[in-house]
């Protein structure tokens, strides 16, 4: 072999050790991100509540904040986003109250529940299905119509628990991607053309570690399974999940459906006026319309 086949072969070789190296720290990193700490709870918001445990289907301890109302008509589950906890999203849903109960949590592997792994929506259906679980049990809320709000990854997990729990009347979302496997390659962006392969190395070891794949987390690959209604809500320019994946999941559910796009360059719609108006009145329309 030629002295110079040598030295590309070598180059090659320790390319591709550098980005299996590079793939493993990063799924390791993304299935284990650490329980980040509350940095506020409703007391800071002058919001009464109290502090619950309850154990998803498969038996994990998750540990929420329930929030409520004497007036409610109805019960809000709010899902956060990855790698976050239950406070990221109390400021921006705070203001459903008192018009509904609030039911806020952290999904396994994050804030203050227990788990280690992170499956991106495989198991966290069901820690939303223990929480409805609990709803179910009490007293305050058992009667009453219940609703889900998603952030981000937290909305994608509602879309799949919405097909599992008929007991889920409407869905708003909030940022949430169309297609998880594209947000793997979104992440590696800053590659330039090299993304497509230090994506592909997460995604091809992941399949060893989430059973079943990383295609089977798409919502937009199950959203027609939905029977309530949907509020897809998504920032025009949203840096992190593109404004395409929300029109995406309006092309593919089914009706009743609504589709907001507002003025933005966060991940995540600000909880501006129109915002709140219309998340309140969607939930108005379609809780108490189902009996609430």
């Amino acid at each position: 072999m030629k002295v110079w086949n040598v030295w590309w072969f070598r180059i090659i070789f320790d390319i591709l050790i550098i980005l299996i190296g590079l793939g493993i720290v990063t799924i390791y990193q993304a299935l284990s991100p650490g329980h980040l700490p509350n940095s506020i709870t409703p007391k800071d918001l002058s919001l009464p509540y109290k502090d619950i445990k309850f154990p998803a289907t498969d038996g994990c301890l998750l540990s929420g904040w329930l929030i409520l109302s004497p007036s409610a008509k109805g019960t809000i589950i709010c899902c956060h986003g990855y790698p976050a906890n239950k406070s990221d999203i109390l400021p921006a849903i705070k203001f459903l109250y008192p018009e509904f109960n609030l039911f806020l949590f952290d999904f396994r592997a994050h804030g203050d529940s227990q788990g280690r792994l992170v499956t991106f929506g495989l198991r966290e259906s069901r820690d939303i299905s223990g929480a409805i679980r609990y709803i179910k049990k009490s007293p305050e809320m058992k009667d009453l119509p219940l609703g889900i709000w998603g952030y981000s990854l937290g909305g994608a997990v509602a879309i799949k628990s919405s097909i599992q729990n008929k007991e889920i009347k409407a869905i708003v979302t909030d940022s949430t991607y169309a297609d998880f496997p594209e947000m793997v390659y979104q992440y590696y962006g800053g590659f330039g053309p090299f993304k497509y392969l230090a994506g592909f190395l997460p995604r091809f070891l992941s399949n060893f570690l989430i059973k079943g794949g990383l295609s089977q987390l798409n919502p937009e690959n199950i959203i027609g399974q939905v029977r309530c209604p949907i509020l897809i809500m998504h920032s025009k320019d949203d840096p992190f999940v593109p404004v395409r994946h929300a029109k995406r999941l309006y092309q593919r559910a089914n009706e009743p459906k609504e589709l907001l796009i507002l003025e933005g360059t966060s991940h995540g719609v600000v909880s501006n006026t129109n915002y709140k108006e219309k998340v309140t009145a969607f939930f108005e329309k379609w809780l108490w319309r189902s009996g609430g």
